[in-house]
């Protein structure tokens, strides 16, 4: 057996050499006496080397600022400090003492890590922050009403007519698609009426059996149905007296019940079920539907008579995908909306709403609202395209090109993020797709970095 061999000795040699940090070492001057793997690859351009120069020499070189090796052998205490090297690398220094038996100085010891990377990526976050604050800048400051944004010239036009409308008691007829945000422009008219201190009340005329619509809508007398409330029951539209009645769906209206309706906006009064008094109304209409009513009156499932004097000021809501400039003040809205509910502080990144500006939103502003609320429950403190749903991950494919070439980098890009999105490992996702782990670590590299930032 060697008697030179010291085990002890070797292992913390390996410790030392192997260490992910850059440990460096010098003598009670600030000569340097040893440095280990990393410091000798990150400093490799130096001729000769680190071993044998003065750190104040270096120091003067631009190799890194400023020297904690120099402020240890003044105080001869411990410090922390951060360096900046003449490549532009951040480095979080550790520097301690080490003394002789008689309190002499023997050496100094310095730990440097490398934080360049992170740095680099809270510099991007930053920038990321002002991106999105200067967006929100320039966006105007739209007309903002419980979650009816308005921002483009379309929504303007609405809101110039909502508020000539809302001071007059003329009838209103709401068209367009579900969740375009029909009910809260009816609650916009109300709020800006007269009548706002009155009651505003709302029936969905497709949620009602039919045999039931009737004295939902009407009321009826004492007596008039078994079972019934033996007092009778007001109807909605006697308990919207000197308000507001938004009849949503409209549409679904039986005819029965189509003729009745008729009669209260001609004769401004109502006869409950049963009932031998007519009741005097001073009552304000608004009507919505997402059906085409004119073609249902050629059909003949909608009274004509009904149809002319609902439709007395028609007010038309684009679909959302119409109205692109409104996405992203009504994603703001959505996304400052439940952060405060949850109690949380999710930010969504340029390239996220670059791809809400994309998307057709078929169920419109309440599928933003439901996506929103979806990403700030499940996504991390930053959104990125990493987290949206695969069916929008879909659209940005057919929509990133019209080249074979550009298709294929989409398809490949969305294969790479939904393989890491199951397991970060390269190997696995290497076997998964059936290439080789250095094709997939190049890739996550390129599909997945370039997401985040």
């Amino acid at each position: 057996m060697n008697p030179s061999h010291d085990p002890v000795r070797d292992e913390l040699f390996d410790i030392f050499e192997s260490s992910f940090d850059e440990i460096l070492v010098t003598d009670a001057k600030g000569v340097v006496i040893r440095v280990n793997a990393t410091c000798r690859k990150n400093y490799e351009q130096i001729a000769g080397g680190l071993v044998g120069k003065h750190v104040k020499d270096l120091e003067k070189m631009g190799i890194f600022y400023p020297s904690a090796t120099l402020k240890v052998i003044e105080s001869l205490q411990p410090i922390e400090l951060f360096q900046v090297s003449n490549t532009g690398r951040y480095f979080h220094v550790r520097t301690k003492p080490v003394f002789h038996s008689d309190g002499s100085l023997k050496s100094v010891i310095s730990y440097s890590r490398d934080l360049t990377e992170l740095m680099q990526l809270r510099n991007k976050i930053e920038e990321m922050e002002d991106e999105l604050a200067t967006y929100k800048k320039e966006l105007k400051e739209p007309l903002e009403f419980e979650g009816l944004i308005s921002k483009s010239e379309q929504m303007d036009k609405i809101m110039l007519l909502v508020r000539k409308i809302a001071r007059v008691n003329s009838t209103v007829l709401l068209l367009g698609e579900t969740g375009v945000g029909k009910s809260k422009i009816v609650r916009l008219i109300h709020q800006l009426s007269n009548r706002r201190d009155q009651p505003l009340n709302e029936i969905n005329c497709a949620a009602l059996p039919e045999q039931l619509i009737e004295s939902e809508l009407f009321g009826y007398e004492g007596g008039t149905f078994t079972g019934a409330f033996r007092e009778g029951k007001k109807g909605l539209i006697e308990l919207s007296n000197h308000g507001t009645l938004f009849l949503d769906e409209v549409g679904e209206l039986p005819l029965a019940a189509q003729g009745k309706l008729l009669h209260v906006l001609q004769e401004k009064q109502i006869r409950p079920v049963g009932g031998r008094s007519p009741i005097s109304l001073d009552i304000r209409i608004i009507a919505a539907t997402n059906k085409d009513l004119k073609n249902m009156v050629g059909r003949g499932s909608f009274r004509r008579d009904l149809y002319y004097r609902l439709n007395v000021v028609p007010i038309h809501v684009p679909p959302l995908r119409e109205r692109k400039e409104d996405i992203v003040p009504l994603t703001y809205h959505f996304l400052d909306y439940f952060n405060q509910l949850y109690e949380s502080n999710v930010r969504f990144s340029p390239k996220v709403l670059q791809a809400f500006l994309g998307f057709e939103w078929k169920g419109n502003i309440r599928e933003l609202e439901n996506m929103v609320e979806r990403l700030v429950v499940t996504g991390d403190e930053v959104v990125t395209l990493n987290d949206l749903p695969t069916d929008m991950l879909e659209q940005e494919i057919t929509e990133a090109g019209t080249t074979l070439p550009e298709v294929i980098e989409e398809v490949e890009r969305k294969m790479i993020v939904q393989a890491y999105n199951k397991d970060k490992s390269t190997y696995k996702i290497a076997k998964m797709l059936g290439i080789s782990q250095s094709s997939a670590v190049r890739k996550v590299r390129k599909y997945i970095e370039e997401e985040r930032d």
